[in-house]
């Protein structure tokens, strides 16, 4: 039987062009072809129904089977494209058995020049769908992203632009108005939109959009990409002009100057862009007032209130539902002389002012306002009260939402918990409960360290007394007069002071099961014999148990020293004396006359 070689020249040519122009690869477009054959022998007999398989075999050769079911040879319902005869599937297989499936090879050349034309338009379908899909799929979720293309083609109501993986469309209105295209010109435009339909999906680009301008001020501005100031509001007029309300999250960033940039670089570069359109930066403010009189720049806005309904037609309750509904339109008050620029050049300026801010904006001046007899002031009261209110209720709904945030991850900390299993063993359970609690455990190191803490606080109140001298030669007897105690005063720096001894009080409130043990009301025990203590490299902290406290015991630091710090001390002080231009044996009484005769002579 013949098949069709993976290995020929042909195929391989046509995979490979497959692959380039359509960008499928190699195991989608051999499965597709799999399908259509499939399809193809169906038709070519007439029985969609039957089972019909397309495999490769380890000679890289594609083969088509069919499966036939065993039925009597007087069956009644026997079907040549579904059944096959007892008797002659015995010839295929000696131990086929009535209900068995017999599997039969089938020609290539059996399908026919025609049934192959019909596969490989079947094959050009669903590499079309497949296209469609991904195209779809690759740029749905890039709609109003920047993306730069190529011109390919300008018509004179459309341009093609190649995105590399498509071709995207910009319609005139989506155009600059203008703006003149040139083929092979790099473009940045904005995914606008896409869509899919019969035809394939399509994608439109757009340069005239608000959103072309928010990402390019995202571009060249680094704070608006890193978040630090937000693009609130953005209204734009191609080739006109564009209103744009900036707001910082940091109080060190000013949103306006952040825009413009130093000598206004940011800002030009987006204009230039944009060819030249003109650019409003202003602050956003939370305030509706504030925030239209910011976008009717240049304009001087007098007053800002909502725009008198007729709520006659209307019952009570929809005339309150509609008077808080929360794009109530409002009234605008100029001066007469403003009335112009408020509106701007065909309209312009307030057009803008409406698509910022999202309501419906009435500009009055202001001699019409006085004719019909309106109460600016009793006005706006009115606004500012209804305002405060959906502040108000915008805060209550903020503070329910994370009230039930919190309530929910309560619960589901609660049923974590409660599901959890400690995954302790026993006896690391009965370790925990013997063990103390670190207020319970206490250290001979954590009471010398709160010894010489205290000693230290009272040292700045008493003076300290010497210590013992240590245990040297005694030096020669010096004569007790008062000069030379005063002289010898350097030699007590060596010595260090007593510290005073502190009895240990017991805390108030929470008592530990050390302050148990060591409750001085208890009957004096017999002092254990202390132990010599280390040295500071060798000290360790150990628990101290009950049975080795002392009711009564007073706990103080005492220090000790090696009989190598002994010698050096008493070294210290040899050479301390030995040094002293004092001589012992000048009696200073002799001296004191000189003195005196030398005072009764002044």
């Amino acid at each position: 039987m013949s098949g069709i070689s993976l290995r020929s020249k042909e195929f391989l040519e046509g995979l490979r062009m497959f692959e380039e122009d359509r960008r499928v690869d190699t195991d989608f477009v051999l499965d597709i072809l799999k399908e259509a054959i499939i399809k193809t022998y169906q038709k070519h007999i007439d029985a969609p129904e039957a089972t019909v398989r397309v495999e490769i075999t380890p000679e890289k050769e594609m083969k088509i089977y069919h499966d036939l079911l065993v039925v009597e040879d007087d069956s009644d319902s026997f079907d040549e494209t579904l059944d096959i005869l007892y008797s002659e599937a015995k010839k295929i297989r000696e131990d086929v058995q009535v209900g068995d499936i017999i599997t039969r090879e089938v020609d290539f050349n059996e399908i026919g020049r025609s049934s192959i034309s019909v596969a490989k338009n079947m094959l050009k379908q669903r590499i079309k769908e497949f296209e469609k899909q991904r195209v779809y799929d690759e740029y749905k979720d890039k709609e109003f992203d920047l993306i730069t293309g190529t011109v390919k083609t300008v018509d004179e109501k459309f341009v093609l632009i190649d995105l590399k993986n498509t071709i995207g469309i910009m319609t005139n209105s989506e155009q600059i108005p203008g703006e003149i295209y040139r083929e092979g010109q790099q473009l940045r435009v904005i995914i606008k939109e896409v869509s899919k339909n019969s035809k394939g999906s399509q994608v439109v680009l757009s340069r005239a959009d608000s959103m072309f301008v928010k990402r390019l001020f995202e571009k060249e501005v680094p704070e608006i990409a890193q978040g630090v100031v937000e693009i609130k509001a953005i209204a734009r007029e191609a080739g006109e002009r564009t209103k744009m309300a900036v707001y910082s999250r940091s109080e060190d960033v000013d949103p306006i100057g952040a825009c413009i940039g130093p000598r206004g670089s940011r800002v030009q570069a987006v204009i230039s862009e944009i060819k030249g359109e003109k650019i409003d930066v202003f602050e956003w403010n939370e305030d509706l007032g504030e925030l239209v009189k910011n976008a009717l720049s240049p304009a001087e806005v007098k007053a800002v209130f909502y725009a008198e309904e007729d709520l006659s037609e209307l019952s009570e309750e929809e005339a309150e539902k509609r008077l808080r509904r929360p794009n109530r339109p409002l009234c605008v008050v100029v001066d007469d002389d403003q009335y112009s620029i408020a509106i701007g050049k065909k309209g312009k300026n307030a057009r803008l002012a409406v698509k910022l801010t999202g309501r419906k904006i009435d500009i009055k001046k202001m001699s019409d306002i006085l004719e019909a007899g309106i109460l600016i002031s009793e006005k706006v009261a009115e606004f500012r009260a209804d305002q405060l209110r959906i502040a108000k209720e915008k805060e209550l709904k903020a503070f329910q939402a994370q009230q039930e945030e919190a309530r929910r991850r309560q619960e589901e900390f609660e049923a974590q918990m409660a599901a959890s299993d400690t995954g302790f063993s026993e006896e690391a359970l009965e370790e925990m409960e013997s063990k103390p609690s670190p207020e319970e455990e206490i250290t001979i190191v954590d009471i010398a360290r709160e010894e010489e803490e205290a000693a230290k606080e009272e040292a700045v109140e008493e003076p300290a007394a010497p210590l013992e001298e240590p245990v040297a030669e005694p030096a020669e007897e010096k004569p007790a007069t008062a000069p030379v105690e005063e002289k010898e005063e350097p030699v007590e720096e060596v010595k260090k002071p007593v510290r005073k001894k502190k009895e240990l009080t017991p805390k108030t409130g929470y008592v530990s099961k050390f302050e148990n043990f060591a409750d001085a009301s208890k009957p004096e025990e017999k002092q254990p014999e202390k132990k010599k203590r280390k040295r500071k490299g060798e000290e360790e902290e150990r628990r101290l148990r009950p049975e080795d406290l002392r009711t009564n015991k007073e706990y103080e630091i005492r220090p000790e020293y090696t009989e190598e710090e002994l010698e050096e001390i008493a070294r210290s002080q040899e050479e301390e004396e030995n040094d002293s231009w004092i001589n012992d044996d000048i009696d200073f009484d002799e001296y004191e006359e000189y003195y005196d005769d030398e005072e009764d002579r002044r």
